[in-house]
């Protein structure tokens, strides 16, 4: 039979119109207007950048306006048909009703698709170009940061102010700093904070970040630590990576990144960061045995690197409470340097692992208290005096670099609960299930957005039938009461499954919105319509 058919093409010709008007005109509004730029927060591109930028946020916006389009056509279209009774005569020449809405379920289908596939693909595909297209000039993202209150942070550690920035002409990757300010961070706490000549960075660009390294020349500072101003020629700034325009969040990532994350959770860069974190306490804890078992065998200990070593002679020793450092009292040191030597007598002295961002980059510090220096034929005495650095042993450092997660969670036996390892270990363990809640909230909202665009553009359809929606503010209405209800639930249950003891419950919530739409379909398909 050909006239069923015939009103199918129809009514597909007719929704298509008002669908493809409404998805442009949506777009633009959200597009053009700047409304997905300001939700992305991109503060440091230029206007040039941002005119370029609108052909790459379109799918984004096609993404928000598709779901919207297709139920506001569909409510428009069936609630017309209705008003001019076109239904009641398809009854009458017996036709089904049902057969109808095929031209609703093809739209859809191909709503949802699509919808699918740009908030799983195309969208954290448009993010991650983001970062790489408005990085791209990298002098400018400097200079913009430096003209910020706070400055630009390095790796969390050097909070650097600057007069003037040159990029190199021929390496746009390498750029200097002139008549800098900086300040050095341990902990939250100023540590050093002083003037530098010039800075030199070195920048280099990965798939999702830009790690940065460097050197500060002709530095003049104040040490806390030490109490007295230094001059020092140089100091290399070790590498960082540096804060990308738009961060790296799990709902930036594509479908297949977000099973992988699912699956390995300690991959993701927050999980990483932390487990980098708690490598380098337990390093630090294991270099700290070592060396203190060391001791215990027979008073002294020997220290030493490429360029220099210490022999370290105590009767009296301690652990330094929380880090587990190591002080002796009544200790005499004898240092060889390059074929010189030198040897130290002190009250106290305390053997301390400097901080920094890799155990290879760590140094063992002694310094000394009340002192007394013997340099050939030279005596003298010093209040606190701080020996040169040495690298920690290889084989330790090997050793903690070969640590698994697995193992490195593992707490030891004689841990107390207010251990620091124990502290971060727990913090560890949270951001870990975290992580694995925010992603599983993650896929099952983006199915669930996608499910609803099919179940709500049905539902536009039988209700544009059932109130005869053929006036444009009666179809809104259509299409905005049950639309309201799926997003309501989808955000609240999204929010109550990102939390430990909400999370089960919260991805019942997200799904309970669709639920009742789908029900409230077939309700009104079996019952409704035939009346």
């Amino acid at each position: 039979m050909t006239f069923p058919w015939t009103l199918e093409r129809y009514i597909f010709r007719e929704m298509g119109k008002t669908f493809l008007l409404t998805v442009v005109a949506l777009t633009a509004v959200l597009g053009l207007g700047g409304g997905v730029l300001n939700m992305i927060k991109l503060g440091e591109a230029t206007p040039g950048q941002l005119l370029r930028l609108m052909g790459l946020v379109v799918p984004i916006a096609v993404a928000l306006t598709l779901p919207i389009a297709a139920l506001f056509s569909a409510a428009a279209t069936y609630g017309r048909l209705s008003a001019d009774n076109e239904f009641v005569a398809c009854r009458s020449s017996g036709i089904n009703m049902h057969t109808l809405f095929l031209p609703t379920v093809v739209l859809s289908v191909v709503s949802s698709v699509v919808t699918f596939g740009l908030i799983n693909f195309v969208i954290p595909g448009m993010v991650r170009n983001l970062n790489e297209f408005i990085g791209a000039d990298i002098g400018t993202m400097i200079e913009r940061r430096l003209n910020r209150p706070r400055g630009i942070t390095l790796g969390g550690r050097f909070r650097i102010y600057a007069d003037e920035t040159l990029v190199d002409a021929a390496d746009p990757n390498r750029i200097t700093l002139h008549h800098v300010a900086f300040v050095e961070v341990q902990d939250g706490v100023w540590v050093r904070f002083g003037t530098a000549q010039t800075v030199h960075l070195n920048f280099d660009r990965q798939e999702s970040s830009v790690r940065v390294s460097g050197s500060l020349t002709g530095l003049s500072y104040y040490d806390r630590k030490l109490g007295q101003f230094v001059e020092l020629s140089e100091e290399v700034i070790p590498t960082n990576e540096l804060p990308t325009l738009v961060p790296q969040k799990i709902k930036f990532l594509n479908l297949r990144e977000l099973f992988h994350h699912w699956s390995a959770p300690s991959a993701w860069r927050e999980v990483r960061q932390e487990l980098d974190r708690l490598r380098m306490s337990v390093g630090r804890r294991v270099v700290y045995d070592a060396l203190w078992e060391d001791w215990l065998d027979g008073r002294e200990l020997t220290i030493a690197d490429e360029m220099i070593r210490y022999r370290v002679r105590s009767r009296l020793g301690a652990r330094i409470p929380r880090e587990g450092g190591i002080e002796l009292t009544n200790v005499s040191i004898e240092e060889h340097r390059r074929g010189q030597s030198r040897s130290y007598t002190a009250e106290r002295a305390n053997l301390e692992i400097a901080r920094s961002n890799t155990m290879e980059e760590c140094r063992l510090e002694i310094e000394l208290y009340d002192a007394r220096v013997i340099d050939g034929d030279r005596v003298f005495s010093r209040v606190k005096d701080k020996l040169t650095p040495v690298a920690l042993p290889a084989e330790l450092v090997e050793q903690v670099a070969g640590l698994t997660p697995n193992e490195l969670m593992h707490p030891g036996a004689a841990e107390a609960a207010d251990d620091p390892l124990v502290v971060k270990r727990n913090r560890v363990q949270a951001v870990l299930a975290g992580t694995v809640r925010e992603i599983a909230a993650t896929v099952s909202e983006r199915f669930a957005f996608s499910i609803s665009v099919f179940v709500l553009v049905i539902l536009g359809a039988v209700l544009g039938i059932v109130f005869r929606g053929a006036h444009v503010l009666t179809a809104f209405g259509i299409s905005f009461v049950p639309s309201l209800l799926i997003i309501i639930t989808i955000v609240m249950g999204k929010q109550m499954s990102q939390n430990a003891t909400t999370h089960g419950l919260g991805l019942l919530v997200m799904w309970s919105g669709i639920v009742i739409v789908a029900g409230l379909d077939l309700w009104i398909l079996t019952r409704v319509l035939r009346r």
